[in-house]
């Protein structure tokens, strides 16, 4: 029994470096993941500000077309 003992106590630092390996990948895996969420996070904005970026060009665009290209009429010589 005093031999069980002094077995499983020989084991002990061993189960520790192993608990902080584990801990050590649970940690890399989490920052992994915040890592990922974080890009996902920052490429939806930037798509979304490319869109509106687009849209508002469109917008503009269409508004020009309608006012006739953006030329301002000039009032016709000798009418004043």
């Amino acid at each position: 029994m005093v031999a069980e003992f002094l077995a499983a106590m020989k084991a002990i630092p061993r189960l520790v470096d192993a608990a902080e390996m584990i801990a050590e990948g649970v940690s890399a895996m989490n920052k992994a993941a915040q890592e990922k969420q974080a890009k996902e996070r920052l490429d939806e904005k930037n798509r979304l500000v490319h869109d509106f970026i687009n849209a508002r060009h469109e917008l503009r665009d269409d508004s020009e077309v309608q006012r006739g290209g953006g030329d301002t009429p000039e009032p016709p010589e000798g009418s004043d």
